[in-house]
C-alpha cells in the first residue's frame, strides 16, 4: 500500500485547484502514463479519470537515501505530492 506525505503546504496546493488529498491518492490506482521531469520529479496522470488530472511528485526520502530503481527500492520510500490539477 502506498504511503503519502501530506502537509499543509502540498494540500493548499492541491485544494487550490479543487482536489483533496483522497482524489490524488485515488489517482495512483491507474496510473496512465508516467514521465521523469528534469528537475527529477515525476509527472502522472490517472487512468480512466474524467476530467483527467495531472500530479506532480518525488519520493520523500532522506537526502543520502539513494534508492536502487533497478531493485525498486522505492517502494517504501511515501510519495510526496508536490502539486496536482
Amino acid at each position: 500500500m502506498r504511503q503519502f506525505k501530506w502537509i499543509d503546504w502540498n494540500l493548499q496546493k492541491i485544494g487550490n485547484h479543487g482536489l483533496a488529498a483522497a482524489d490524488v491518492e485515488a489517482a495512483f490506482i491507474r496510473v496512465l502514463s508516467l514521465q521523469e521531469r528534469r528537475d527529477g520529479s515525476l509527472r502522472c496522470s490517472p487512468h480512466a479519470r474524467r476530467p483527467a488530472i495531472w500530479i506532480i511528485w518525488r519520493y520523500d526520502r532522506e537526502d543520502d537515501d539513494v534508492p536502487d530503481i533497478f531493485f525498486d527500492d522505492t517502494s517504501d520510500a511515501p510519495i510526496f505530492v508536490i502539486t496536482a490539477y
